[in-house]
């Protein structure tokens, strides 16, 4: 792998900027060559570094697309990585809405998979990140307080943790399931990555700017599949394959309920904010 700088079209032959074939809100992906794709990162955002460690230390696990270069396209950041063919898991299910329980368990496994790797050590700790977006939401003092001081008493670890995983990050091609989509990659113990995919798979709804991942969840095909029978079947997958024993799960689950906050998704944030009243009650009763 390289770290190159490109202003415009290659010669003739070699690989160069193609068609547009996906946008997101932080980076536009365009064909290169044959059998890559190319990520570039719009201004103000660096969720690149974050995404080329976590990919360079997922090669070979064969759970991600692979990463072939990093460079500068004008100015842009922007990474070079495997093709990866399918379609992603909501995809899927729209088109085939009775393989959801086989789907989630894929799903588990390949979270599960993710979670033995090891975290690059200049990613940052999935904690600091929740810290700053809890106290970037708004959110009465008193609910503030309540989600860091539970946030305080949870541990740290080591394992690689994807930020946003859910079946829109997810592609399917044949038996081969690839996680992408990297940029919130942090590190982490695994109930921290886990308890923020059941977070987006239970509640999360359509946001107008976001096409794929978020909007997604509401808007194709998870609804019509049964979110609840998704979300539970990869919440006993996920269990019953954990190496360990899983802990403070409604812990976790209230402090990303606090930090999801932060996010803006205007339709979801009365239901989350009650359910945070309820939280408290429980946990400080």
């Amino acid at each position: 792998m390289t770290d190159s700088t490109a202003a415009g079209p290659v010669p003739a032959g070699g690989a160069g900027l193609g068609p547009r074939i996906g946008v997101g809100r932080e980076a536009e992906v365009y064909a290169w060559g044959g059998d890559a794709v190319v990520k570039l990162y719009r201004s103000g955002f660096d969720g690149h570094h974050a995404e080329a460690a976590a990919l360079a230390s997922l090669a070979g696990h064969d759970v991600a697309p692979g990463l072939v270069d990093v460079l500068t396209w004008d100015g842009r950041p922007g990474l070079v990585l495997e093709r990866v063919a399918g379609a992603d898991m909501l995809e899927v299910l729209r088109r085939r809405p009775w393989r959801v329980r086989a789907l989630a368990r894929a799903l588990a496994e390949t979270h599960l998979a993710v979670h033995a790797v090891p975290a690059p050590a200049d990613l940052p700790d999935v904690r600091q990140v929740l810290a700053a977006r809890i106290e970037g939401a708004t959110l009465s003092r008193e609910l503030r307080g309540f989600a860091l001081r539970l946030l305080d008493g949870l541990p740290s670890g080591d394992r690689l943790c994807h930020g946003d995983y859910h079946p829109g990050n997810v592609m399917v091609s044949g038996d081969r399931v690839s996680v992408i989509d990297w940029p919130n990659a942090a590190r982490g113990v695994p109930e921290a990555d886990h308890t923020r995919a059941i977070l987006l798979l239970q509640w999360a709804d359509a946001a107008p700017s976001a096409p794929r991942g978020v909007a997604g969840l509401a808007n194709r095909g998870l609804v019509a599949v049964g979110r609840s029978v998704l979300t539970r079947g990869y919440a006993l997958a996920y269990a019953d394959g954990s190496p360990e024993p899983l802990r403070d799960l409604e812990a976790w689950l209230v402090v990303h309920v606090a930090a999801r906050l932060s996010e803006g998704v205007v339709a979801e944030r009365a239901r989350l904010v009650d359910w945070l009243v309820r939280a408290l009650h429980t946990f400080e009763a």
